[in-house]
């Protein structure tokens, strides 16, 4: 439930977003009313078992029992907009803001959702607010590693909350939109309640660096490549995008999307005027074949090795229409994220046997974040001189070093709250406390299908410890084992009931399951627990493995 029918309390609750890189989502809501600040999914660590991505737990928006007025998505990143389907199921008639560039995005997602509802999307703009309930919203710009990317200055009845989205201070953006220090400073001097701010890159020491200093690098590999240049990038990353197309535009390259993500990322970009180019600048694959190899520049999708990305089947040279040769070049123009390293070096490897130069952060500077830095996150506090801080955005480790950052500028320890998903903080008058937790969590969507989260840790389980069966037949009439158990196993140890280790076990289990007093029956939890704790003691001592045990008990005449 809300936090009650006053107006001039509000409440915070995070959804998503604070604990982990991804997933964002926060709710803030007052007299019964609230606005939901962006809707993102997060890539499961272990990308090798599965395809699927985390939404937020969204069950709590529903028993809120809240009016919702506005879902408010920041800037155009699956963190941020992925999710938004699955809300618009839950509440299909909600307004949706964002600029023009992030509903383009978002557009797209819920046409790939295949929503049965026509989705109420309405453009903002920086400087021009609007209106939610009871809360009144100004788009602030920022700079980012995608176009249009916003903060937002939310007026409550309680004060301003400043809300970062995802920030860095760039002196030189690539499309001349600057980051709005005087609008914060004015907010500033206004008065301030409440900052959220990005916590993403608070472990780097100094300023992130331009966007727009990537392109005498881009100019230098491309002008230097023999045959066919391949860039790699998220695919919302239209700044660089366009830069590459830029330059590959001055040694005569036309460019060509690989990927159905990446050739929509380009439409949508010349679509809002973000990749604003000539006819024929992009073409078509199937349009390049006819071209010679040092006049195209290919734009691949799969910077993180995803398993069905146009890099890694580049990489598996099993691409229907490319196949990289010595001579090629293939750029990685993105951080390696922590949990996929295996699968981008995996892939970096194979680029290499074909005979591609391959260039990466580790290597040449070919990538920039995207998120402010430690000098940029304290000029942040200094600007908005907020009364309370909360830092949002970020694993664990990110939040508390954030919170001791705003410490140091000046807040008092007092008014700053490291809050993790669930978590919610009420904000009065005159007075911040935190308040009851929100069921929060995480859903795996996978093959258009709503899954248990647990299902990923299911999968490791099985990769890392295997799988054992245990088959134990007992009689219906006597209640008592008369076959079994038997052992089956996959990924664990060679030999099915054959090996030492298996013999071992089943004679181990043998023996525990003869101490359970009969009568025995398929649904008894006396077994299943005996064999599940017996097996993976055993295999836990003799081979140093975990398995996964299914035990299998039946009733014969």
């Amino acid at each position: 439930m809300g936090v009650g029918n006053t107006a001039s309390t509000v409440r915070i609750v995070a959804l998503g977003g604070l604990g982990e890189i991804g997933l964002n989502l926060m709710v803030m809501e007052c007299a019964g009313r609230a606005i939901v600040v962006d809707c993102g999914v997060m890539f499961p660590e272990e990308r090798l078992l599965g395809n699927g991505v985390y939404i937020p737990e969204l069950s709590w928006l529903e028993e809120s029992r809240l009016a919702f007025d506005a879902v408010v998505l920041t800037h155009a990143h699956e963190d941020h907009i992925g999710a938004l389907p699955h809300l618009l199921r839950r509440f299909p008639t909600v307004p949706v803001y964002g600029t023009a560039l992030t509903l383009a995005f978002a557009r797209r997602r819920v046409e790939d959702a295949g929503l049965d509802v026509a989705a109420d999307f309405r453009p903002m703009m920086p400087g021009r607010g609007f209106e939610a309930g009871p809360f009144k919203l100004e788009p602030i710009r920022v700079t980012h590693s995608t176009p249009e990317s916003v903060a937002l200055a939310i007026r409550t009845p309680v004060g301003i909350i400043v809300h970062s989205g995802d920030f860095k201070i760039d002196q030189a953006p690539v499309d001349g939109e600057r980051f709005d220090t005087a609008r914060f400073a004015a907010l500033g001097e206004e008065g301030v309640r409440l900052l959220l701010s990005d916590s993403t890159n608070v472990e780097r020491e100094g300023r992130s660096g331009s966007e727009s200093s990537l392109k005498p690098v881009l100019r230098s590999l491309v002008a230097r490549t023999r045959k066919r240049f391949f860039l790699s990038a998220f695919s919302s990353h239209l700044h660089r995008i366009r830069q590459v197309t830029e330059v590959s535009r001055e040694v005569g390259r036309r460019v060509v999307p690989l990927g159905r993500r990446m050739a929509e990322s380009v439409r949508l970009g010349m679509e809002t005027g973000q990749l604003s180019f000539p006819p024929g600048t992009f073409l078509e694959p199937e349009e390049a074949e006819f071209l010679e190899p040092h006049r195209v520049t290919y734009l691949a999708s799969g910077s993180q090795g995803e398993p069905l990305s146009a890099l890694a089947r580049l990489a598996a040279d099993s691409h229907p229409r490319l196949h990289v040769e010595p001579g090629d070049t293939v750029v990685l123009s993105s951080r390696f994220i922590p949990g996929n390293e295996r699968m981008i070096n995996t892939l970096v490897n194979h680029l290499y046997k074909l005979g591609a130069e391959v260039i990466y952060d580790a290597v040449a500077p070919v990538h920039v974040s995207g998120h402010a830095s430690r000098d940029e996150l304290a000029e942040m506090i200094r600007l908005t001189r907020p009364q309370l801080f909360v830092p949002i955005h970020g694993e664990y480790r990110h939040l508390s070093r954030h919170l001791q950052l705003a410490m140091e500028a000046g807040i008092p320890q007092r008014n700053c709250f490291l809050l993790e998903d669930g978590d919610s903080l009420v904000l009065t008058a005159s007075d911040a406390y935190r308040s009851r937790p929100a069921a929060a969590g995480r859903v795996l969507f996978e093959g258009g299908e709503l899954e248990d989260a647990a299902l990923i840790g299911e999968r490791k389980t099985l990769a890392q410890g295997g799988t054992v069966v245990a088959v134990i037949a007992v009689s219906m009439s006597t209640g008592t084992i008369i076959a079994g158990p038997d052992l089956v196993s996959r990924g664990l140890v060679s030999g099915d009931g054959t090996s030492a280790h298996m013999r071992a076990a089943r004679e181990e289990l043998k023996a525990r399951l003869a101490a359970i007093e009969p009568p025995l029956r398929a649904g008894d939890m006396r077994v299943r627990d005996e064999v599940v704790r017996t097996l993976r003691r055993y295999f836990i001592d003799a081979v140093g493995k975990r398995p996964f045990v299914i035990p299998h008990v039946m009733e014969v005449p």
